[in-house]
């Protein structure tokens, strides 16, 4: 791969996540699932949810609660014949609340990139949440009586759409 494609393919990926996270903030659900391949996953611990249409009904439960979606420090390695890219980024998701936003979550997205048709899109995202130092089993994600609520509601959703992980 040619140094030019090379800048063209990072800047793609860099545009594919301002896209999704534009996308789920701005609650373009249909839109969201569209960047992930049709058998895409989305995945967190041992479970997964598996396709568009299901990722879509996971997209409309951060419609509902408010969420938004900050992307940073995204670094991914492209294959040498610039098909596929493997790389991470670290994201905060906050959520509104009455007592105004609160971080419900910090993780490192683990992706899966796949160019179809000349356009990149997620054949995988899988999120590692960031635990306490001390704890890191401490279920921080509901530690917070402010957001526990709004991220039950997510939780519920990934229970109802989401499979195990193939052993």
């Amino acid at each position: 791969m040619n140094e030019l494609q090379l800048f063209k393919d990072r800047f793609a990926i860099s545009d594919l996540l301002a896209r999704y996270t534009l996308a789920v903030d701005n609650h373009d659900t249909h839109g969201w699932a569209s960047l992930f391949t049709p058998d895409g996953r989305f995945i967190n611990g041992n479970r997964m949810i598996k396709g568009r249409k299901k990722l879509e009904r996971y997209a409309v439960v951060h419609s509902k609660i408010g969420s938004r979606h900050i992307t940073c420090s995204p670094l991914h390695y492209i294959s040498e014949d610039g098909q596929s890219a493997s790389g991470k980024a670290s994201t905060v998701v906050i959520i509104a609340t009455r007592s105004g936003y609160r971080v419900a979550m910090a993780a490192e997205y683990r992706n899966e990139l796949v160019k179809v048709d000349g356009n990149w899109l997620f054949e995988s995202r899988r999120a590692d949440e960031f635990g306490l130092p001390e704890d890191p089993k401490f279920p921080i994600l509901n530690a917070d009586p402010d957001t526990r609520d709004l991220l039950n509601l997510l939780l519920d959703a990934w229970n109802d759409l989401g499979e195990p992980l193939p052993k």
